[in-house]
């Protein structure tokens, strides 16, 4: 553990109001070889969308699957009429066929030899923008046509919404991601084939981190409305925390610099704060993996200012909220510093109080 500041990183600003993920075809793009290992959990909610969100999925539970999914640049499988494409993602027992740029993801079509069925896209669906970032947003029509055990031919027709429509800190059971990236996709269209039509709309929302490929976190909700009345509702949940982004530096991975000094070990704690600079409150979190003495001091460098909000105070395991008015709203416009001490370790992070209007 480092336990002296040093002046370059104290003069360093980049608060965590303005840290923000941007989705880019190099640091987020698929890479023909890669495959991961998923692995599945109970549903959750996909909690609330706007800035400094906090999604606390610390007690998720997971399943016993893990599937693998795999990226090939070709493969043997053959379908007439399927546009060009220059990757295949191997996923769920499908073979998506993609065409991927600098600036885009587009999905041609898609086989499932297992359900005996393929689809392919005369129009078709826009997957991702890049760069993308928060409160990006665009929809896409696309016209695709289906067919199960080769000769039950589905029409296929909708709009795909793609939405950054959130950011903020990810609690899973071992790492709080901070600043993370959630995009929302929402595909709805219509279904008709010999028997009837089915109305469907599939909502799927991931959560990106800087350090992180793909997405660290998915969870998917399709709805399926039968023209017979009968609707039927699947969902699912995964996370994806082994992969590991070569572009981007270790310090990256699980947390972003937000004016902070952590030490580091297995059970480091991340602190965020916001809105930081702030004018008259300021509000921290932290996540505890085992209950701690908790110590929290505000004061400045110059030694004239110097005041302990929690003073050895042994706290649970888990999420913790705090927020300082009383004590900031009363201080001069100026720079301060908050130590947080967790047992052993010392986190100081910089905070900038504004001006009173």
């Amino acid at each position: 553990m480092r336990n002296l500041l040093s002046t370059t990183a104290l003069l360093f600003t980049s608060f965590g109001l303005f840290a923000q993920t941007t989705l880019t075809r190099s640091t987020n793009g698929l890479i023909s070889g890669d495959s991961y290992t998923i692995r599945e959990i109970e549903f959750v909610t996909p909690g609330s969308d706007g800035l400094n969100q906090i999604w606390d999925y610390s007690k998720i539970n997971y399943s016993d699957k893990n599937p693998v999914s795999e990226i090939k640049s070709n493969d043997n499988l053959q379908l007439s009429g399927l546009g060009d494409h220059n990757l295949t993602l191997n996923e769920g027992g499908y073979n998506f066929f993609l065409n991927t740029t600098d600036s885009k993801i587009e999905e041609m079509g898609y086989i499932n030899k297992e359900k005996n069925m393929n689809l392919v896209y005369s129009n078709p669906v826009l997957k991702m923008k890049y760069p993308f970032a928060y409160g990006d947003q665009f929809t896409d029509p696309f016209t695709a046509v289906a067919y199960f055990n080769e000769n039950y031919r589905i029409d296929f027709s909708g709009e795909n919404k793609v939405t950054a429509d959130a950011t903020g800190t990810l609690i899973l059971p071992d790492m709080v991601i901070k600043d993370a990236l959630r995009v929302k996709t929402q595909k709805t269209g219509i279904q008709v084939n010999p028997c009837g039509s089915v109305k469907i709309n599939i909502s799927k929302y991931a959560w990106y981190a800087t350090g992180y490929r793909y997405p660290v976190m998915i969870i998917t909700i399709v709805e399926n409305k039968f023209s017979n009345g009968k609707t039927e509702i699947i969902q699912t949940a995964s996370t994806n925390t082994s992969q590991y982004n070569s572009n981007v530096s270790n310090s990256s991975v699980g947390s972003s610099f937000n004016g902070s000094l952590n030490a580091s070990g297995k059970n480091d704690v991340s602190v965020s704060l916001f809105p930081n600079p702030f004018s008259d409150k300021i509000t921290y979190n932290y996540f505890l993996r085992s209950k701690l003495p908790v110590s929290i001091t505000l004061f400045d460098l110059a030694g004239k200012y110097s005041e302990q909000i929690v003073q050895n105070d042994m706290q649970s395991e888990g999420l913790h909220i705090g927020s300082l008015e009383n004590v900031t709203s009363k201080l001069p416009a100026g720079v301060y510093y908050l130590r947080f001490i967790f047992d052993q370790q010392v986190v100081v992070s910089k905070v900038v109080k504004l001006q009173n209007n």
